[in-house]
């Protein structure tokens, strides 16, 4: 295979690249909007806007803008994220899966790594019809995709070259954080909690070895930065640290419980449960400070008793007691 190919199979377009740089970095280069704007479109048109929500069903919305001010505001989701290996993404659907009206592709990324560091891009498109798929070709396709893929291959090498965020040292970003202590796992923990929370995302990871583990991660949760210290083998799980999320209602508490309790967490009471990496979470509807906080002692008192009960917080069980 070469460097740079096209193909063409009934109403699949696909390019294969090699990239000079390592797939961590590339990956960035795809994932973080700050380094996607530089590079997605060929110039001089560029991406003044990107706004991503990096999960299944979470929001990929860019805008491009051509020299003489055309704008296409382009509206999609995520469909697939392996982490640091594939996208697939479509414009069938904006944000939570809602049908839009006119879907014109389905793309895909996948990077595989190569020797000396390199990284094999693969990123296609496919479309539902000969008209969308035609239409994709006399919009430049094979000339448009390959000179992004060569602005990716740019930015991603000079990110190289720099010593990139993705490989950052530890204590790069917020003067003050958390810090959560893990024997090990820390950072599939990291990526996990990330794709939980809108407005969440990875910062930097520092691999000292870089055939080894992660030592740190830095993220952050809704906007409050965190940082995991991974490979502690004598570290024991314990509630006397713990990460509170207020949720808005109902169905926002019972997504995140039911997330952090799969494949191995552990229920507690009163909105309290541990994950399956051993760390400890308060689920709070910000019904409960509400109702606690009325200014009515009898109220709070029911409304305390009827959480005494309860493992996952039930809204309207509370409300029920107030």
């Amino acid at each position: 295979m070469s460097d740079f190919e096209v193909r063409r199979d009934g109403l699949t377009l696909e390019i294969s690249r090699v990239i000079a740089a390592p797939r961590a970095i590339v990956w960035r280069c795809w994932t973080d909007t700050d380094l996607l704007k530089q590079w997605f479109c060929p110039k001089p048109w560029t991406v003044p806007e990107a706004d991503f929500d990096l999960r299944p069903g979470g929001r990929m919305n860019t805008v491009m803008s051509g020299p003489e001010g055309e704008r296409f505001e382009n509206e999609g989701i995520f469909l697939e994220i392996g982490e640091g290996t594939r996208l697939t993404f479509t414009d069938a659907f904006s944000e939570n899966f809602v049908p839009r009206e006119t879907p014109f592709m389905t793309g895909y990324v996948d990077l595989t790594d190569l020797p000396d560091g390199r990284t094999r891009l693969i990123w296609g498109a496919r479309h539902a019809n000969e008209a969308d798929r035609d239409k994709h070709l006399e919009m430049g396709f094979e000339e448009g995709w390959k000179a992004a893929s060569g602005q990716l291959e740019e930015l991603a090498c000079s990110l190289a070259e720099a010593g990139s965020v993705v490989e950052a040292h530890p204590g790069s970003n917020s003067k003050v954080r958390t810090c959560l202590f893990f024997r090990d796992k820390g950072e599939e923990a990291a990526r996990f909690y990330v794709s939980m929370l809108p407005g969440s995302k990875m910062e930097t990871v520092c691999r000292p070895d870089p055939d080894g583990p992660v030592l740190v991660a830095e993220f952050t949760l809704a906007g409050t930065p965190y940082m995991i210290l991974n490979g502690n083998s004598q570290v024991q799980p314990s509630p006397l640290t713990s990460i509170s999320v207020l949720t808005e209602d109902q169905a926002e508490t019972d997504r995140l419980w039911d997330a952090l309790l799969a494949d191995g967490g552990e229920e507690g009471r009163c909105g309290w449960l541990k994950d399956r990496f051993g760390i400890h979470w308060q689920i709070v509807p910000r019904a409960l400070p509400r109702l606690m906080h009325s200014g009515n002692p009898e109220r709070a008192g029911r409304v305390t008793a009827a959480l005494m009960k309860m493992k996952k917080i039930d809204i309207a069980g509370l409300e029920a007691t107030a």
